[in-house]
């Protein structure tokens, strides 16, 4: 028992000694840039919080209700970002924390979230976690950021079932039902997806997955709002066919800031083609950069965002969505 505990407290240091980046860049003036308004506090209601932690994903839904779902946890040093984001929200508990796979990108910040603002676990502050949703363990990495969680997580989690359905009110979440990978599969492909229905926006997460699983999960979860683009827009993440088949209005890449894998790539992009899409962060837009100038593979309506994105609503007669911006703590501004 003093040895476990012993680790736990080591990687937990571990965890919580990574720095955040800045997640706020300039943006170059050869990104398209758009024209927000004042910025001002997020009215209440249900809504989708993309959060910037860098080259990782996490996103926070709020229903109509007041119950949180977490999604991710962003890599370790991205932690501070979910955790501000978290209390930005005055999130006390969440009603479910899914982790669509195991790879640090999204689940390394877990242990740091889980600690709450004043970085210690556990504590009075610590959010209250009711369940954790997960693909299971089988041929999991041998990682820290694995070890942690599965001793932190304790009897709260649960391994999901094709099917598993979450449900409150203005908000159902559903693990789809896709073949079982192969078995030498990597992790990306045993990861989750999700198709999530917020009042009446529909959204397909299909985390990580490569884009053959992405087109299953498409069909599955046809004719969304939102497609939040797999695996931080890499060439092997989506496809025309998976396009197709989503059919999304407008999308969302999650990236980090000249990250070293060159992410999102310009085939992604021209996948996306005309659709609204909202870029958290990209590699190849730093003047200084090692990655191909993204610059040029922009579409019109794609948009290079240097903070967190908000997402509410159905009173956008073109893509259905009102989205907003953070600039600053507790400031949004309106994106056009």
């Amino acid at each position: 028992m003093l040895v476990t505990s012993l680790l736990l407290s080591l990687l937990l240091v571990a965890s919580l000694s990574t720095s955040l980046p800045d997640s706020t860049p300039a943006i170059p003036t050869s990104v398209p840039a758009s024209t927000p308004g004042a910025p001002a506090p997020l009215a209440p209601g249900p809504g989708l919080h993309f959060i910037a932690v860098g080259q990782g994903s996490a996103l926070l839904l709020r229903s109509r209700a007041g119950e949180f779902v977490l999604i991710d946890s962003g890599p370790p040093a991205g932690a501070e970002a979910v955790t501000a984001a978290l209390a930005e929200h005055e999130v006390e508990a969440l009603a479910l924390w899914v982790h669509t796979h195991h790879d640090a990108d999204h689940l390394g910040g877990f242990a740091r979230v889980l600690a709450g603002a004043d970085a210690r676990w556990p504590s009075a502050d610590d959010p209250q976690v009711e369940l954790l949703w997960d693909r299971g363990f089988a041929a999991a990495p041998q990682t820290d950021a694995v070890a942690l969680y599965r001793q932190l997580a304790g009897d709260r989690r649960r391994s999901v079932v094709d099917g598993d359905t979450f449900v409150a009110e203005g908000l159902r979440i559903e693990a789809l039902a896709l073949a079982p990978p192969q078995r030498d599969a990597g992790e990306n492909e045993r990861g989750l997806a999700l198709c999530i229905e917020l009042e009446g926006l529909r959204l397909l997460v299909p985390g990580d997955l490569p884009s053959a699983r992405v087109e299953l999960a498409a069909a599955a979860c046809p004719q969304v709002d939102l497609l939040w683009v797999s695996h931080h827009g890499a060439a092997d993440g989506t496809s025309e066919a998976a396009l197709a088949l989503a059919d999304p209005r407008a999308v969302v890449i999650s990236a980090g800031f000249d990250n070293p894998y060159c992410h999102p790539a310009p085939v992604t992009l021209a996948h996306v083609g005309a659709r609204r899409a909202w870029i958290l962060a990209a590699a190849g837009i730093a003047a200084t950069g090692h990655c191909p100038a993204l610059a040029e593979h922009l579409g019109a309506d794609h948009i290079v965002l240097g903070g967190d994105l908000w997402l509410d609503g159905l009173d956008r007669p073109d893509i259905g969505l009102s989205a907003q911006v953070r600039g600053g703590p507790g400031l949004w501004s309106q994106l056009p």
